[in-house]
């Protein structure tokens, strides 16, 4: 009896061993972190939506996921250089665009949007073509 306990008790350390390779552990740092806030024109965030990340001239993603509640991006580059961040949406609407960042993950250089860079020309011509148009309709309309 003695002997049998003493097998049953070794094959179950035996498994109690394998089973501790499964065992998930985790470790938490306080790295410097790129975070990248997306947000339509009206400043609604855009929340969980998936996005990829590139290293230059890579065609595998560096990293892959969704956008949290507030529409950000967090991630620890692992060298200096371009990223390029695609974010798109089911619906379609998204961007792609490059950041530069340094050997310490401060992001040196971003690109723009083109709605960011040319959105006050664009809205100021339309302006100034719908007042023209309403003043060219309120002088035909006085000449009638």
């Amino acid at each position: 009896m003695g002997r049998r306990f003493a097998i049953a008790i070794a094959a179950l350390l035996g498994l109690a061993q394998s089973a501790a390779g499964h065992d998930l552990q985790y470790s938490v740092s306080g790295a410097q972190a790129v975070v990248v806030k997306l947000f339509y024109v009206d400043n609604k965030p855009f929340t969980f939506e998936g996005y990829e990340i590139y290293r230059a001239g890579e065609k595998l993603p560096y990293q892959v996921g969704r956008t949290d509640s507030q529409g950000r991006i967090a991630f620890l580059p692992d060298r200096a250089g371009d990223w390029r961040i695609k974010a798109i949406s089911e619906d379609g609407h998204g961007l792609d665009f490059t950041l530069r960042t340094d050997a310490a993950a401060r992001v040196e250089a971003s690109d723009k949007p083109a709605f960011e860079r040319y959105g006050r020309i664009v809205v100021g011509i339309a302006v100034i073509l719908g007042l023209f148009g309403f003043l060219s309709l309120y002088v035909r309309k006085k000449k009638a």
